[in-house]
Parts: C-alpha cells; structure tokens; sequence
C-alpha cells in the first residue's frame, strides 16, 4: 500500500504544479495594463503670409524750382496687376485708359477738356518685341472743336519714337519723330552709356549732357518719376505728351539701372558749362519700398534749391 500512497501523491503534486501555472485555472488574474494613449499630432503651424506692393501715387509739390512741371499721378491695376488707369492731378485731364491689346501691344488713351470748345483725343500705341521691350511707340492726337453748332475733328499730332537696345537688354538710342514715318522730321534723339549696369550718361540732340551717380543699393523703379531721371528730363518733357511720359513705359523700356541715382549732373555740350547739379536722398519705410526722394542742388543755369520732395505710395497684396 505504501508504495501506491506515494504514487498518489506525487500525482497529486503535479497536477497542483501544473494548476497553478496555467492561467485558465488561476482563480486571480492581474487586469491588463491599457497602453498609453498616443498623443495626439501636433497641427500644422499656418504659414505666415506674404505680401508685395504695387506703386499707387507718385506725388510732386506745388512749388517747383524751376524744373519742367510733373502732374501728382495715381495707378489702378487689374486683378493680374497690370496697370489699368494713371489719374493725373491736372484737372482738366482725363484718366489716361491702358489696354493690353496682345502680347505685342499695349494702348494708352485720354481725353483733354482743352477748353470750353476744343477736345483732344489722344492715343498712344506701344509695338513690344519678343522680349517685351518697346521697339516703337506710335501718337496720334485728335482735335475736336465746336464753333455754334458746328463740329469739326481732324488729325492734329500724328508723331512716332523709336528705340533700340543693346546685346544686354539696355536702351542704346531713342529717336523721335513729329511726323510718323518721315525720317527727315526726326526732332529729338538721346543715346545712353551703361556702364555695370548702370546707365551713366544720356547725351541728347538739344545739346546736353546729362551724367549720373550711383550708390550701391538695390534699384527703387518709382523714383524713375524723380525729376531729370533718365527718360524723365527737361528736355523730355518739353517735346510732346508721348515724350513727357515716358516713366510710366518704363516698364516696357529695357533693363532698368541696378542701383540708385545720388547726383544727376547736366552740362552743355556745347562749352562744358554746368547747367544744373541735382542730389538725391532717399527714404525707405518698413517694408524696404522708397517713400520719398528729397533732392536739392542747382537747376536752370545753377538756380539754388533744396528740400524738393518727391513721395510714393504703395497698395499692399497678399500673394496667392
């Protein structure tokens, strides 16, 4: 019996063993950790935007030293920011209309009130060039005059400019005509020196030379509308409407100088005597876009000046 006893028992302590092993006969099972949660992502910071600016106003003061007189303009553009109007503050003048006709041109025109019985009509047609450089510029100006109850409209201005450019995309010479198409009725030239990239001396057919000075920051296109900058001189502006606007084509004018103009000096050719010598001093705002422009010097046979500012104003746009 003995031996028998201890085969029970020892059959006993296996099974107990093996009870006590097996989970499915535990009598106290550990509750399951739950894993912790997986935090959630952090968003997206939005990003921050951006934004650029579209030259709104170009202002002059009243008083003026002595230089061929500039009209305070403001610019309106379309939703892909071309130019869509140029408002001047003559009174009797009419929004100047710009139309992009295709991409090898662009139209500008406006109404004059000359007075109480004659209207202008005037039309300026821009032809670019693959590179979107204006090769020729075309003006034609209607006359309209009422006298009693009669109404007569005829051709009054029927002028024309050429331009021409360098391997580098820099105006070389631009030559004006009175009468389109009739090469002896050429009136007005001025041929231009670029030299790194700046351009240092417009020569012009009505004997004067005008030599610039540059600082070594980046270019600020609106003071191209500063008085006696290049394309916007006194020479300039007494030829013809076409001639004295040309700071608004300057877009479509070749590549622009890379740096600021600080001294403008103009000599006659004729004896070297300076005619006028004009500083610029710049002011940018905050966002790095020119505000005003003070200039002071001699002009008109070194007639003395000083604190003559020009200011811009900006529309600011988010970009897309």
């Amino acid at each position: 019996m003995k031996p028998f006893t201890y085969y029970i028992i020892f059959i006993l302590l296996i099974f107990c063993t093996y009870s006590c092993s097996t989970d499915s006969l535990m009598l106290y099972h550990p509750q399951e950790e739950e894993p912790e949660p997986k935090p959630e992502p952090e968003p997206e910071p939005e990003p921050e935007p951006e934004y650029y600016w579209l030259l709104k106003t170009v202002g002059y003061p009243d008083d003026n030293p002595g230089f061929s007189r500039r009209y305070s303009q403001e610019f309106t553009y379309t939703d892909d920011d071309l130019m869509k109007t140029i408002t001047s503050s003559k009174e009797n003048d009419s929004p100047i209309v710009v139309d992009y006709i295709s991409d090898s041109k662009v139209s500008y025109s406006r109404i004059i009130q000359q007075n109480a019985t004659s209207v202008y009509y005037d039309s300026l047609l821009v032809f670019l060039n693959d590179k979107k450089q204006a090769e020729y510029a075309l003006h034609v100006r209607y006359t309209e005059r009422t006298s009693g109850e009669e109404t007569t409209k005829k051709i009054s201005i029927n002028d024309s400019t050429t331009f021409v450019y360098d391997a580098a995309g820099y105006m070389q010479q631009l030559d004006h005509y009175d009468k389109t198409g009739i090469e002896s009725s050429l009136n007005y030239s001025e041929t231009y020196t670029v030299v790194d990239g700046n351009i240092t001396e417009v020569s012009t057919s009505k004997g004067y030379l005008f030599q610039y000075t540059y600082d070594d920051k980046e270019h600020a296109a609106p003071s191209e509308y500063c008085y006696e900058m290049p394309r916007n001189t006194f020479n300039m502006a007494t030829t013809c409407w076409l001639m004295a606007n040309l700071p608004f084509l300057s877009e479509h004018m070749g590549a622009r100088s890379k740096n600021n103009i600080i001294q403008a000096v103009v000599t006659k050719i004729s004896d070297g005597s300076t005619y006028a010598d004009i500083k610029y001093d710049y002011t940018f705002d905050e966002n790095n876009l020119v505000s005003q422009v003070e200039m002071s010097g001699t002009t008109k046979n070194n007639k003395a000046f000083e604190n003559y500012i020009t200011t811009f104003t900006y529309i600011e746009k988010e970009k897309k």
